[in-house]
């Protein structure tokens, strides 16, 4: 078969594997995995930098399905052939998303993950390969010291964050810098983008980790201000959507971090924007997202958002699940009464001293999981006080 032969069929077969994955079931995955493994021994016959591109491209995807399996060896060694290949494409893009994607794997599998780079750099040293990009050295970020203490591990998705930051940094450098670069700047506009996703992604995993929560806030920051800019350049493009679904979930990210942290009124201002970005996506599971944590923001007097909205909100959030087959809950599964208790309803949007519980929240007041299980903020308090987790006492998560 010809090159163009061969790239139409590996194009079939990574499209067929994408279709099936959208199912998000196991036997989807299963399906998905099984194309994308074709798809990638198609790409070993292109051969040169575009097929080690497509073979990146595809290893990046396995290890997605993979993980959603949990099979978590499989899984790493997937991302670790995706760096491999990424480098070997010399497509700086596809290195930074190889390397994000190693990260996510070492969050979930650690030791799986060190395991997979042992075995590739083995791999690497008897081939006489040299991880190196453009003039680029890698071999920094290609021979990280491997953890083997658990703290250390709980590191390693960050160390992979941080290279590709590099990555990227070096790419604007070597395209002459940030700047404001014109919207047909072929060069610097897509390292933005890049450097955007990037610092989004580490910073949430700093907070995640509690590693620098200080220092992921401020990448969350910055990761707005440039996909703020990439909406601005995409305008009315084709490509308008995907920006304003990437800065709605950055925009998601931002406030429940500033939640956490007690910056309510720019939580809430980052919120209602992903919110409205997520109604012109329509991005269901972002919607889900936001509504959860704005609903969240309720019951207490120096909250922003008032019961009656987030009975809205929660009535919109149940609506949501509904489309997808859900059954959302209706009463708290610790006291079994009724989420909205008489005497708490919509209209009360403060009370006195005597309506609140210890955490300072009124006793009608709702919080939603990020799992979507609902409970009255006084009985989860309590309950969580016997625990020493805080797991959702019906799924556990």
């Amino acid at each position: 078969m010809s090159v163009e032969q061969l790239t139409a069929r590996y194009g079939d077969l990574f499209g067929e594997g994408r279709k099936a994955a959208m199912a998000n079931t196991r036997v989807g995955y299963l399906a998905a995995v099984a194309k994308v493994k074709e798809a990638a021994a198609v790409a070993d016959l292109i051969r040169g930098a575009k097929g080690a591109s497509r073979r990146a491209q595809a290893d990046l995807f396995l290890s997605a399905c993979l993980l959603k399996l949990g099979e978590m060896a499989a899984a790493a060694s997937a991302a670790c052939s995706s760096l491999r290949t990424a480098r070997a494409s010399g497509n700086r893009s596809s290195l930074v998303s190889a390397l994000c994607r190693c990260g996510n794997v070492a969050r979930e599998a650690p030791d799986e993950m060190v395991k997979a780079e042992r075995a590739h750099r083995e791999q690497a040293r008897r081939s006489g390969s040299a991880p190196s990009y453009g003039g680029l050295d890698l071999s920094q970020e290609g021979h990280i010291s491997l953890p083997t203490t658990p703290a250390a591990l709980s590191r390693l998705r960050i160390t992979y964050m941080e290279a590709a930051i590099r990555i990227c940094d070096a790419a604007l450098a070597a395209a002459g810098g940030r700047g404001s670069p014109a919207a047909d700047d072929e060069l610097r506009v897509p390292s933005l983008g890049l450097e955007a996703e990037t610092r989004a992604r580490l910073g949430i995993s700093l907070v995640n980790l509690g590693e620098d929560p200080q220092r992921g806030l401020e990448l969350l920051r910055q990761a707005v201000v440039l996909m703020r800019q990439g909406v601005r350049r995409a305008a009315h493009g084709p490509d308008v959507l995907q920006e304003k679904g990437a800065l709605a979930v950055t925009l998601c990210n931002l406030g429940v971090v500033l939640a956490e942290s007690d910056g309510m009124a720019e939580a809430e201002t980052c919120l209602r924007e992903a919110l409205e970005l997520g109604e012109e996506t329509d991005d269901v599971e972002l919607k889900q997202s936001v509504l959860i944590n704005l609903s969240n923001m309720s019951g207490r007097p120096d909250q922003p958002v008032g019961l009656a909205e987030a009975a809205a909100l929660r009535s919109w959030l149940n609506a949501l699940y509904a489309q997808a087959g859900r059954n959302p809950d209706t009463s708290c599964t610790i006291c079994l009464e009724p989420l909205e208790q008489p005497g708490g309803g919509a209209e009360q949007d403060s009370t006195d001293d005597g309506g609140l519980t210890a955490d300072g929240y009124t006793n009608s007041a709702v919080r939603v999981l990020q799992c979507a299980h609902q409970f009255h903020r006084g009985c989860l308090s309590a309950w969580w006080c016997t625990r020493s987790d805080r797991a959702c006492p019906l799924c556990k998560k």
